[in-house]
């Protein structure tokens, strides 16, 4: 069975908030993430992705990498 988490998007201009559940892809299928591991999520609202540490029943936002050009 997979697991939701309540969580709430990051994101700027976004104020969604629910229940998803995680992948193990950024934007990737559904998984049941084992605990101490990276998973992702993506906001219904504004389709944008999220990484996340998952830890027993919390959901840690890790903070984005940006790319150097």
């Amino acid at each position: 069975m997979l697991s939701s988490y309540p969580v709430a998007c990051p994101h700027a201009n976004c104020d969604w908030t629910g229940s998803l559940v995680p992948s193990l892809l950024r934007g990737g299928p559904d998984a049941e993430i084992v605990s101490m591991h990276r998973a992702w999520f993506r906001c219904p609202r504004c389709q944008a992705d999220w990484e996340v540490r998952i830890t027993d029943d919390r959901v840690m936002v890790l903070p984005a990498v940006e790319r150097g050009g």
